[in-house]
């Protein structure tokens, strides 16, 4: 029913070394990897890989590449994982994470000889918020696009720091609600949601949301900020209004009966292929799998990070100079030309010469 032995947990760069921090607490393995010394000094004492010849990537996640190929040992160790599912955690917007991650994926989706069933590698992408600089918006779009061309990735994760500025809050909600969809062991009489179809749902390529909730002082559930909370104003990126998904997963916090319908999930998310659902729950979770990427949500950071790209080319062909001033270069001085002398000081002088001869 658990499936926390079944998961390892990367962390790569800054923000995934700090969510992958979270599940470690709760006893996840896991492994961070940066270039940069202070970031993963940052971490403490948990297990992790320092990026040799890279403190850092300065924010061009082109260079992933040749980080990778100068760190065999890490490589190494992404090849030998044996886990089945594996969760790849990275800021979108950063340069170690955002460029290693989508080529560490792949790497994990390559089939080794000794593995007797596919892998299931699940990203998780911080997305930058609206008002971070260009070239976050930048790497996390072209994160995005490589992510899509990618075959057999699993569900993906999209955290939106839109939706917060307290990160540490964010990382935490997130892990809450990951390690109680994969650690789920309620039962009820009814129907239970069982081991196997967590696992179908994290095969599912796309997008996967999920939203907890208690009810609190007796009261009924809120179902529309449930849903408002799952779909556009939780921690996820908003999801796409085309209504297209696979899975939907409800574990009901009642023994045996429902306290939020399917039916008003499905008005919002789309006709799923199957809805697992289970009771007694400690809290109700709903979670949807396969959904479209959120490209609209993209798409925006992509727009705003193009318009402040033209901006600064605009800007720059208006750089202000400074002018020249006569007084900076001293000219060369000229010979001062002899006074003439008047013809009667030139008389006088004649006169005065004649005196004295």
């Amino acid at each position: 029913m658990n499936l926390k032995e079944k998961c390892r947990m990367l962390g790569l760069g800054c923000y995934g070394g700090k969510q992958m921090k979270e599940f470690i607490a709760l006893g996840y393995k896991g492994n961070a990897a940066n270039g940069s010394e202070q970031d993963l000094k940052a971490l403490g004492d948990i297990p992790k890989f320092r990026m040799n010849g890279f403190d850092g990537f300065g924010g061009h996640r082109e260079r992933a590449e040749d980080c990778l190929v100068q760190n065999s040992a890490f490589i190494d160790f992404i090849e030998n994982i044996k886990e089945e599912i594996v969760f790849v955690f990275f800021g979108g917007g950063g340069s170690t994470g955002s460029g290693c991650a989508t080529i560490v994926a792949e790497m994990l989706l390559q089939k080794n000889d000794n593995e007797e069933t596919n892998r299931i590698v699940c990203p998780v992408i911080a997305l930058p918020s609206q008002d971070e600089p260009i070239a976050k918006h930048r790497n996390a779009y072209q994160a995005v696009q490589e992510l899509q061309e990618l075959e057999g990735l699993g569900a993906t994760f999209f955290i939106n720091n839109d939706n917060g500025k307290d990160y540490t809050s964010l990382n935490s909600t997130f892990t809450k609600f990951l390690d109680t969809f994969l650690t789920n062991d309620s039962y009820g009489e009814l129907n239970n949601f069982d081991e196997s179809e967590r696992l179908e749902m994290l095969k599912d390529s796309g997008m996967m949301v999920i939203s907890l909730m208690g009810a609190k002082d007796n009261q009924s559930l809120d179902q529309v900020l449930l849903l408002q909370k799952l779909t556009k104003d939780g921690i996820f990126a908003p999801i796409e209004s085309n209504k297209i998904c696979e899975n939907i997963a409800i574990i009901h916090a009642g023994r045996n009966n429902a306290d939020i319908e399917k039916d008003s999930i499905i008005a919002e998310v789309g006709k799923p292929k199957n809805v697992f659902e289970g009771y007694n729950g400690r809290s109700t979770l709903v979670a949807v799998s396969g959904l479209d990427y959120p490209v609209s949500h993209v798409t925006k950071l992509g727009e705003i990070a193009k318009a402040a790209y033209e901006e600064r080319q605009r800007d720059r062909k208006h750089v202000s100079k400074l002018e020249s001033l006569d007084f900076m270069e001293e000219k060369e001085s000229k010979a001062i030309p002899e006074k003439k002398v008047s013809s009667k000081l030139a008389a006088m002088r004649k006169k005065m010469q004649e005196m004295n001869k």
